[in-house]
């Protein structure tokens, strides 16, 4: 009898244990989904944080395997200097997506230049990068060194990266994409890295790119012992509100981004400065095989030409303040571009080197350039096409050869706001079926009786 009552009283306990686990289990799930519906993945937004962590990244962890980690789940990575790091197998999913946040202030993710990355995730999905666990720090993920700074690579996809800072990489600061190999899974047709949203980032003093999106040989691929193997495409990419600063090459480069692409908001200041080919000296390129818009973006002081457009050929570039540009204002090229148009609406071009548009597309059905402030040097051309086989509308353009007269608030001081009496209010043409509705500051076009030329709607 006695015996009975034990094995009754053991087995009851081991009931209640087991009954504790499951809901210890259950707790930690139930507790990341309330953080993943704090942290929803909208465009456009920086939810705040809330750092309950599911868990806790070690300073002595340089990789960490997702696997078991469940969709919705907070990844803390404590204040402090560390080591680079790497992440394989984060799932979540798109309406509860993995995050990855600092805790306790600003953590440095630090490695030498030759190291290979200083932050790399692999074959990862649904999950957020972001740097705003603390309020009191405004990029509060700095990743300084590496050969790449940050990397999404290896089917990577359905991402998000906001409030970090990058620096002192060896080629890229931020790169998002797997290059094609001989493996049929990195391959076109069978992986696309997809809703790619990069904001309100930090890149400088990088040896390549600032931000390298999609590969940029969409048209020939790669040649390997294979055959000819072809890049992946991506798909609805949103690069906003970043700043990079002294890059190597372009400040922003996004390529393959067949549909969805857009580029705005960004401040791109003295890119290309140490190219490592020639033609990599430019500000924004939007490179083979990527449609979508530009607009609203400050470029600065770029060697090269301030925005290069390889496109598909449905690209919208507007609102853009093009300033110094050590070559063209913008360079148009017709590559892989099946589309019937490029549309250069309403950008403010200040004194670029050589022309101010220059249009080597001549398998464009159709260039139109329209509303656009050039500002031109002795020599230059406001409009240069390549040849005759360049077509293109030219219509209500402003032309002059001084920047005081579009009469700013304070070009100096970086305010383009229109005085009353400045000559570009009033004479443009209505845009609004070209796709251009609002200006470089938000405002709705028209605000007047007409249209402005410019940027900036007075």
């Amino acid at each position: 009898m006695g015996k009975i009552k034990y094995v009754m009283r053991v087995t009851a306990f081991l009931l209640i244990a087991s009954s504790c686990m499951m809901c210890s289990k259950n707790d930690i799930k139930t507790e990341a989904q309330r953080n993943a519906k704090k942290i929803a993945l909208v465009s456009g937004e920086t939810p705040e944080i809330v750092n309950n962590c599911t868990y806790t990244v070690m300073p002595n962890e340089w990789f960490v395997d997702g696997t078991n980690i469940p969709p919705g789940s907070v990844i803390c990575i404590p204040a402090g200097i560390r080591g680079a790091l790497l992440l394989k197998n984060f799932k979540g999913t798109a309406a509860n997506p993995i995050i990855i946040t600092n805790k306790g202030g600003r953590v440095t993710l630090s490695t030498t230049i030759t190291a290979s990355y200083g932050f790399k995730t692999i074959n990862c999905q649904y999950f957020k990068i972001m740097g705003n666990g603390d309020p009191a720090t405004k990029y509060g993920i700095d990743v300084n060194g590496g050969n790449i700074g940050m990397t999404m690579d290896d089917l990577s996809s359905d991402f998000e990266i906001a409030n970090v800072e990058v620096r002192n990489s060896g080629f890229a600061g931020i790169m998002a994409k797997t290059d094609p190999t001989c493996d049929e899974e990195t391959q076109r047709g069978h992986f696309i890295m997809s809703n790619v949203i990069i904001h309100d980032n930090y890149v400088h003093q990088t040896g390549g790119e600032g931000l390298y999106i999609g590969n940029s040989f969409y048209a020939e691929g790669r040649s390997l012992a294979c055959g000819t193997v072809l890049p992946h495409d991506v798909l609805n990419v949103k690069i906003y509100k970043n700043i990079t600063d002294s890059t190597g090459c372009e400040g922003i480069q996004v390529g393959s981004a067949i549909a969805g692409a857009e580029i705005y908001n960004n401040t791109v200041k003295s890119p290309g400065l140490t190219p490592f080919a020639s033609g990599q000296n430019n500000g924004i390129q939007i490179g083979e095989g990527t449609g979508g818009k530009c607009y609203n973006n400050l470029i600065k002081n770029a060697p090269g030409n301030g925005i290069i457009v390889l496109g598909l050929g449905d690209n919208l570039v507007c609102n853009n303040y093009i300033l110094n540009a050590g070559a063209h204002g913008i360079f148009a090229d017709s590559r892989y571009t099946p589309g019937l148009n490029f549309q250069f609406i309403n950008n403010t071009i200040i004194y670029p080197a050589l022309d101010g548009i220059k249009l080597n597309s001549e398998t464009i059905p159709m260039n139109t350039v329209l509303n656009n402030v050039i500002i031109i040097r002795e020599g230059g051309v406001s409009v240069n096409r390549k040849s005759k086989y360049v077509k293109v509308n030219i219509l209500r353009n402003y032309v002059h050869s001084d920047v005081n007269s579009c009469r700013f608030i304070n070009y100096n001081a970086g305010d383009f706001h229109l005085q009353s009496w400045s000559p570009l209010i009033n004479a443009g043409t209505n845009v609004l079926l070209n796709g251009v509705s609002m200006d470089y500051y938000g405002t709705a076009r028209p605000a007047g009786g007409a249209f402005d030329v410019g940027a900036t709607e007075y």
